[in-house]
């Protein structure tokens, strides 16, 4: 009796003791599909993250795991205990970033974040949205430009395991598209180039107006410039085939078919990544007869009916 209680408290002592409870160091550990315990015993060891190959083995067995490790990457310190170690792989607790894609982000600068969350680097990024890729959610068949995945990546934040590829985040930014964005666009917009036209000009809205309200005031500018015939003439579009962040008076004569003072229409595809806010402001604009609009140096939307009333506007709001 007397052995079986000294048995049974060394074993206590050892699974919840740390190899090392001074190192701190967090080490990144990858428990590969079909490993067995052993194996992982041993791999859990030789990074120094266990003292005791039997422990863990024991403890894997007869603990709250009850034999079933799950693969992923962990994130694991010496200074954890065994049984943390164990347990936190037996619940599948794999190592994650959180990572906050804003609405309105090009996909140059999704991989920007991407880099600076330390994942890849941001070519890795937008090299893996460029074709020939893997990406076939339906909704992509009706781009303008089937060169760019822009406009259909869904911002948002995203809990990403730590060895999550460029090319598996980009496929889960387009699901998530398909499920937020998807089922609250008419039937019309499911399978046509109505699709298109709408992220498009969404995209546009969303970089132009910063409250639902003025976002539905600019589409219904633009929805009523486009009827008319009248070009766009975005400077936001301008910017996006320039990458700066401000319009130039030269840089509204550069040649891009992203260019709404060149191109009539629509440009050749969204700017950016917009949010379902802009998405639905622009799907259900406001009923109003202006033609123009200029954000103030608020933000707010300030609109006019005429030329003459826009640069009005110009003069009080903004020199």
């Amino acid at each position: 009796m007397l052995l079986a209680t000294c048995l049974t408290a060394w074993f206590l002592v050892a699974v919840n003791s740390a190899k090392n409870p001074n190192d701190k160091t967090e080490l990144v550990f990858t428990v590969q599909e079909g490993s067995s315990i052993d194996k992982i015993a041993l791999e859990l060891q030789a990074k120094g993250l266990i003292a005791n190959t039997a422990i863990f083995n024991l403890y894997a067995r007869l603990g709250p795991s009850r034999g079933h490790l799950l693969p992923g990457v962990y994130s694991l310190s010496p200074s954890m205990s065994l049984s943390k170690i164990t347990d936190m792989i037996g619940r599948g607790e794999v190592a994650n970033k959180k990572v906050v894609f804003q609405e309105g982000l090009t996909i140059d600068e999704m991989g920007k974040k991407w880099a600076r969350a330390g994942f890849g680097t941001a070519q890795d990024f937008i090299g893996a949205t460029a074709p020939p890729n893997r990406f076939s959610q339906a909704f992509l068949s009706y781009r303008s430009n089937p060169n760019s995945l822009e406009g259909y990546l869904y911002p948002a934040t995203y809990n990403i395991a730590v060895n999550t590829s460029a090319t598996d985040q980009i496929s889960a930014m387009l699901d998530s598209f398909g499920s937020v964005v998807m089922p609250k666009l008419p039937p019309e917009y499911q399978h046509s180039s109505k699709l298109n036209d709408l992220i498009t000009l969404a995209s546009i809205v969303e970089k132009e107006a910063n409250t639902t309200e003025d976002r539905k005031l600019v589409a219904s500018v633009f929805y009523n410039r486009l009827k008319l015939g009248m070009k766009l003439e975005s400077d936001v579009t301008v910017n996006y085939a320039t990458g700066k962040s401000e319009t130039s008076a030269s840089d509204i004569a550069v040649d891009s078919p992203y260019n709404t003072y060149k191109v009539a229409g629509l440009p050749l595809g969204p700017i950016c990544n917009p949010g379902l806010d802009a998405i639905l402001a622009t799907l259900n604009p406001a009923q109003t007869a202006y033609l123009f609009f200029i954000a103030d140096n608020n933000g707010t939307i300030r609109l006019a009916m005429t030329l003459e009333e826009h640069q009005a506007n110009i003069k009080k709001y903004l020199e």
